[in-house]
């Protein structure tokens, strides 16, 4: 039998609540769309908070007639379920007798679409500590031509033509963007959008926007750094001329060149011509004296040198995973891209299998009165709902949670425009 009140009016279940809630938060999230969500299975089999991604092989080929091996090395990366976003409300009894799209409206959109957008902004804080390969001019807007330059630029660097790849523009330019869909002649432009956040396509990318794309505020990178040290490799690089004594000479995020450090094509080994960018990983002080500073960067540095330890402790090389056509030398100058202090609006071109987003299931607290779990076979979207009852004031208090966990395993399928000064 239905539940209803004296009104005839029929009474909103802990199920539906939950169920409405799932739905609205499928339909705000957008970039979710965009990454990868296979790895939820491995975390839907409890093996804890944490899991160790393996990577592709990679093999390089020899010439001639003698067989060169090529050492088997895993590569792995772990990638961590640790965030959690969760809204409350309170409601009395007879507001479930409202009818669920006028309780969805009241008390549930407002929260849902807040965790959506956090969701959402949690991939691109991921892509933007995590990015190394950036162009654009920062200080101005993004054009149709930079996208058509970032394009070519990851073909330079091995990226996949498989019509994968998608590119997210923050709001401001992809206004402009809209502005020019009736002036620019472009490859399979639309005039009218056909899904919400879609602009069109240009250079085979889709184009969406976003309002939840952090802009990024360049560490203070004043003095004239250089290396310090010849033939460095790994993830870290001693450097020294900045300016003495700055917190924050440079920060998470950041993009650096180094003179003389070539990008490569990964299947040909060729350089492309173009500087190796790295992107830093944490924030840097410089010291006094010279100005030194530790950088730590991403990609590790790896002229084809680079070594390993495997499981057996045997030391192998990382040659088949080379990046860039020699290491630096000693004094070679290092470009901080961007001007020191300064803030700009970013864009990014993402393949789908780049980031990854696991979203799973809570566990629900066994004393909880009331306690449902939702999940969307769909979307693979899932949420947990906890309620008790206030007996002082006559309320119901609700908690709606969503725990998930990002990561970008493949940096290198992924690129940053820089737009204009913010």
């Amino acid at each position: 039998m239905p539940n209803l009140n004296g009104n005839n009016n029929i009474l909103l279940t802990d199920d539906v609540i939950a169920k409405e809630a799932l739905r609205l938060l499928k339909n705000e999230l957008v970039g979710l769309q965009l990454v990868n969500r296979s790895k939820e299975r491995y975390f839907d089999k409890k093996l804890g908070d944490t899991i160790s991604v393996e990577k592709p092989y990679r093999a390089k080929s020899a010439s001639g007639r003698v067989l060169v091996k090529q050492p088997m090395v895993d590569q792995t990366v772990a990638m961590k379920v640790d965030r959690q976003q969760h809204f409350g409300l309170e409601f009395t009894v007879n507001d479930r007798t409202l009818a669920i799209q006028e309780f969805s409206e009241r008390y549930l959109k407002s929260g849902i679409v807040q965790i959506a957008h956090t969701v959402d902004l949690s991939i691109y804080q991921e892509l933007a500590k995590s990015t190394f390969f950036t162009n654009g001019t920062p200080g101005n807007g993004t054009t149709y031509n930079e996208i058509i330059d970032a394009r070519a630029f990851q073909t330079l660097t091995g990226h996949p033509d498989d019509g994968m790849t998608n590119i997210v523009l923050n709001t401001l330019d992809a206004a402009a963007h809209r502005k020019a869909l009736t002036q620019v002649s472009a490859d399979t432009l639309v005039t009218k959008a056909i899904e919400r956040a879609y602009l069109g396509q240009v250079a085979n990318y889709k184009l969406f926007e976003t309002a939840q794309i952090p802009t990024h505020t360049v560490g203070t990178a004043s003095g004239s750094p250089v290396t310090n040290g010849a033939g460095q490799t790994g993830a870290s690089l001693a450097t020294d001329g900045w300016t003495n004594s700055i917190t924050g000479i440079l920060k998470a995020g950041d993009v650096i060149t180094i003179d003389g450090v070539y990008s490569i094509n990964p299947q040909t080994y060729q350089s492309t011509g173009q500087l190796q960018q790295f992107v830093v990983t944490a924030d840097v002080n410089s010291g006094a004296s010279t100005g030194p500073a530790t950088i730590p960067i991403s990609p590790a540095i790896n002229d084809g040198t680079l070594t390993d330890v495997d499981a057996e402790g045997n030391t192998v090389s990382l040659a088949a995973y080379q990046n860039v056509s020699a290491a630096p030398g000693d004094g070679a100058t290092i470009t901080v891209v961007g001007t020191g202090g300064s803030t700009y609006r970013q864009n990014f071109l993402i393949h789908k299998d780049a980031v990854s987003v696991a979203i799973v299931d809570l566990a629900l607290p066994q004393s909880a009165p009331v306690k449902q779990r939702v999940r969307d076979e769909e979307s693979g979207l899932s949420l947990a709902m906890t309620a008790q009852y206030d007996i002082t004031n006559y309320r119901e208090v609700y908690r709606i949670d969503v725990l998930w966990g990002v990561k970008n395993l493949y940096p290198e399928l992924t690129r940053r425009i820089l737009g204009a000064s913010s």
